[in-house]
């Protein structure tokens, strides 16, 4: 990690560095030199030292904001600075700041302006830069050392071959802006192998890494040769052919790979980049291809045999077809193109909606009989391909948790050396995808119920030895899929909630009645903390105590038609979790029907549809109710809801819907069936407070309004009776 975020700063600091952005450039120079001793050892970490690397960041991140705003960045704190080269002016050499300049298979003074090349021809802006292409260059040469040993061993191949292609990308933009052709050339093929090396077999493997080597040694010969004002070019032909068919995992002519012997120096003079010792025959090792005239002759520094292979073998992978150049695997897309295809899809499921319906009604028609098969056929076909196609368009929307998880570990200590406790936090399943838009709107509520655990529900260590508990409280945050839906569980191993202390506050807020407070379970008292303007805290601090967090959870929850469920123990900790759909956009319905009009309910929201018997209806404290099983549900009248003529219970449906652990019946004239919608969006002004959430289209093309389930439940308010009675 240490060495991601120093790779990252010097970036930074050379594109700052190319821009003439004086403030950035002095901050991010503090900071690296500081990195540069932690990603050594020299400095341990401390909570003070990582202080000041979260400080750092922010202010990373502040000054790039204001560049993206056409804004000249701010200079940083004076004192983080001075903090920052405290750390990073005490190495033991007593210089102390520096990465490596090169690997230890070169040597200083082999690019001089007497060994070759051309002089350097660039005009005067691009010139006043070069000092910083030269160390650039130099930094980048040490890295690739590092990181193309660490692709010889199982373990650390896949992050390696990741840091070879980050690595690779900022030294193709640097040598491309410095129309150094060759060195471009180079750069670009191990941006283009690097994703491959994960799928290479033993043999091949070997063959890329030494090839690798050879591009790091060209690296820091460059280097070398800039920093003599000259520009070092090879004949590259070969070595790119060669280099390329390993990385798609063709074989090289055995005569090819016995005789370099993973020997750097003999590699060079077999793959043209450098001639052939005089004392051999020019034809005994002349390459597949001959190589260009050199430009400028270089003798290369004797190369350091290659690492020894680890114990274990690398286990053979599936080659890659052989084939020419690597080919790049990933394209960048716009948000907003993606949003346009989203709404493409969503009117061709209309349309498909439209079409299966149509094929039915041809069925029911009196028409030939191979005419109705074909018709049938055809909307069969369609139905299957425009359900794989909104598959496969809802996969480009996906994005892994991990874009907001890894935000968390940060507010969790903010929040413990505020509020001096101690607090680990755990983060389970950030790799689990869910759609862009439920990520947008998941972010508020995790980071609500995160503060919320952490400042009311983490006792301090003084109180939590003193009941047996460990000095540090545990935060967990897991993430995983369940069918068609994401579940978000934030469980915490602190006090809990107090069913006496809520129960109260929400009679004091006229809530509920102490009646009725008794009869409710667990769970529905739990639910309170959400409500607006609902808190339990003694006082209001800078992170909690006001009571709009939760009621913020709440909402966004409820725009995603998502569930919350709370478990808790006095003394024993929280759980809270959130069920979400994948997506929001285009999800299955039960169509309903009312006085002759149609709606749409979520199917994610129905736990069972019944018929209710008129000796299971009966009526309690003016609440009608249903007697279902073991359990006394409400029961919510559309047509009363709708504000549209009554009628009679019998022969109509009871829709069971569930939030969070309250169900309630909904009473509905007529079930239409199951369909998939795409939500269109309605004026907030209309949809406030209910019933409806949006519109769909239906199969014969008329609008068809969304039952808003969330605001009918809680309309219904809480069961006039036990949910749970005697048999």
């Amino acid at each position: 990690i240490c060495n991601s975020c120093f790779r990252a700063l010097h970036t930074i600091k050379g594109a700052a560095g190319f821009l003439g952005l004086e403030p950035v450039i002095e901050f991010a120079h503090a900071a690296e030199d500081a990195l540069n001793r932690l990603r050594k050892g020299e400095v341990a970490v401390s909570a003070q030292v990582m202080d000041l690397l979260l400080q750092s960041a922010d202010v990373v991140r502040h000054q790039i904001e204001q560049l993206a705003a056409g804004l000249a960045p701010d200079a940083a704190d004076p004192n983080l600075i001075a903090a920052l080269n405290a750390i990073g002016s005490e190495s033991p050499e007593g210089t102390g700041t520096s990465v490596p300049v090169s690997d230890d298979d070169q040597t200083p003074g082999d690019a001089t302006e007497d060994s070759g090349g051309k002089p350097l021809d660039l005009g005067p802006q691009k010139m006043d830069l070069i000092e910083f292409m030269v160390t650039d260059l130099q930094d980048y040469a040490g890295q690739l050392g590092e990181t193309i040993e660490q692709l010889r061993n199982d373990a650390t191949r896949a992050e390696a071959a990741e840091q070879l292609g980050e690595i690779a990308d900022n030294l193709v933009k640097t040598a491309d802006f410095f129309e150094l052709d060759d060195l471009t050339a180079v750069c670009q093929l191990m941006l283009d192998v690097a994703p491959k090396l994960n799928d290479l077999g033993p043999d091949h493997l070997a063959e890329a890494v030494v090839r690798l080597r050879a591009a790091e040694w060209i690296v820091g010969q460059q280097a070398e040769g800039l920093a003599k004002s000259r520009v070092l070019s090879w004949p590259i032909a070969t070595f790119v052919k060669r280099l390329s068919q390993a990385a798609e995992g063709a074989d090289l002519s055995p005569d090819v790979t016995a005789k370099h012997g993973d020997d750097l120096d003999r590699l060079l003079q077999l793959d043209g980049i450098l001639p052939p010792p005089e004392i051999e025959a020019p034809e005994a090792d002349a390459p597949e291809e001959e190589p260009a005239e050199v430009a400028g002759k270089i003798e290369p520094a004797k190369p350091q045999p290659a690492a020894p292979k680890p114990d274990k073998e690398t286990p053979a992978k599936a080659a890659a077809p052989s084939g020419g150049g690597g080919v790049e695997q990933t394209i960048r897309v716009e948000v907003g193109r993606l949003e346009s295809l989203l709404n493409l899809v969503g009117q061709l499921v209309l349309n498909k909606n439209r079409v299966v319906a149509l094929s039915r009604s041809v069925g029911e028609a009196d028409i030939d009989h191979e005419l109705n098969e074909s018709f049938a056929e055809a909307a069969g076909d369609l139905d299957r391909l425009t359900s794989e196609l909104q598959v496969g368009v809802m996969r480009t929307r996906m994005q892994p948790l991990a874009k907001l998880f890894d935000r968390y570990p940060r507010v969790i200590r903010d929040i413990a050396r505020h509020t001096d406790k101690k607090i680990n936090l755990e983060i389970v399943g950030k790799d689990t995808e869910v759609d862009k838009s439920v990520l947008e709107l998941l972010a508020d509520p995790l980071v609500h119920i995160l503060r919320n655990s952490a400042d009311h529900g983490i006792e301090p260590p003084e109180v939590r030895t003193e009941s047996g508990k460990s000095e540090a409280g545990t935060i967990t945050l897991t993430a995983e899929h369940q069918g068609s839906h994401v579940r978000v569980a934030i469980a915490d191993d602190g006090k809990g909630l107090a069913r006496s202390v809520i129960g109260g506050k929400a009679i004091e807020k006229g809530l509920v009645n102490q009646d009725t407070l008794d009869k409710m379970p667990d769970e529905e008292v739990f639910r309170f903390i959400f409500e607006a303007g609902f808190s339990t805290a003694a006082a209001v601090s800078d992170l909690s105590g006001r009571g709009v967090g939760m009621d913020v959870v709440r909402t966004n929850i409820n725009k995603l038609n998502g569930q919350i469920n709370i478990a808790s123990a006095e003394g024993a900790g929280t759980t809270i979790e959130i069920l979400i759909p994948l997506t929001v956009a285009i999800m299955p319905a039960m169509m309903v029907e009312s006085d002759e009009d149609q709606y749409a309910i979520p199917l994610q929201s129905i736990v069972e549809i019944v018929r209710p018997e008129d000796t299971t209806i009966s009526t309690i404290q003016g609440q009608r109710v249903v007697r279902l099983r073991d359990s006394v549900l409400p029961l919510i009248d559309l047509r009363d809801r709708l504000g549209q003529d009554e009628r009679p219970p019998e022969g109509r449906f009871a829709v069971v819907v569930k939030v969070g652990g309250h169900q309630v019946g909904l009473m509905v004239d007529r079930l239409i069936g199951q369909q998939e919608i795409v939500i269109k969006p309605l004026d907030d002004d209309y949809t406030q407070g209910g019933p409806f959430s949006g519109a769909t289209i239906r199969e014969d093309g008329r609008v068809c309004l969304i039952l808003d389930v969330n605001e009918l439940v809680k309309a219904a308010g809480p069961a006039p009776c036990p949910q749970r009675t005697a048999a």
